[in-house]
């Protein structure tokens, strides 16, 4: 392989990585409302239970609480 073509790449990659994003924070993460989505399994194995069809039109939430410690 022709070196230049290395070392293209090994540069094309470093500025690559600079565009990575960043990780949640527990600030980020705290009071955020996402979809319950134990709840939404429950629900959906109760309708298999009861041979029975589930159709979402909104999911129900849950507010995300970070615990710090």
């Amino acid at each position: 392989m022709n070196p230049s073509v290395c070392v293209a790449g090994l540069i094309a990659a470093a500025l690559l990585c600079g565009c990575a994003t960043r990780g949640y924070t527990a600030a980020d993460l705290d009071g955020r409302v996402v979809c319950d989505e134990a709840r939404m399994r429950a629900v959906e194995r109760a309708a298999q239970r009861n041979f029975t069809e589930v159709r979402w039109v909104n999911c129900p939430t849950a507010t995300l609480r970070v615990v710090k410690g």
